[in-house]
């Protein structure tokens, strides 16, 4: 929220009828109906949601005691007509001479091994990455290009 230098102030004057009289740095603020102490606060939100910068508000009761605060503009939900700005396009990961259509996934290299004599590998992740990757891990043989999904243990 931006906030200015000098804030404008609110001054509310109640009479012994709780009936207010508002005016903003000295600008009287008309009602087409009395307010009464009771609409102190949908009054201030008004003056704040207008100007949209918090105020001093001082309020001067009947009696001649007198009370001060500053007040911010109501929270409003982002209004649903603004269109979020055009974001340049990010630069893209590309490659060429899949199948049309063919579903092509990006793998993370989260460990290696070296394969056995028998052209076996196996590769121990600790429980909470398998449960969470469980049917998205490949092995990719680095030399052959082989690709095997990780055969995980239900």
């Amino acid at each position: 929220m931006k906030i200015p230098v000098v804030l404008s102030v609110v001054h509310v004057a109640i009479d012994a009828g709780g009936v207010m009289a508002v005016d903003v740095d000295g600008v009287p603020r008309d009602s087409e109906q009395s307010r009464t102490r009771g609409d102190l606060r949908t009054v201030i939100d008004e003056i704040t949601a207008d100007l949209g910068v918090p105020v001093r508000v001082e309020v001067r009761e009947a009696d001649g005691s007198t009370y001060a605060d500053i007040a911010a503009p109501p929270e409003s939900p982002a209004p649903a007509a603004a269109e979020p700005s055009p974001t340049p396009p990010s630069p893209a990961l590309a490659g060429a001479g899949f199948q049309p259509g063919e579903e092509v996934a990006l793998a993370y290299v989260v460990a290696r091994q070296n394969a056995d004599a028998a052209g076996n590998a196996a590769l121990n992740l600790p429980p909470a990455l398998l449960a969470a990757t469980r049917g998205g891990l490949v092995l990719l043989g680095m030399t052959s290009r082989t690709v095997t999904p990780l055969e995980v243990p239900a």
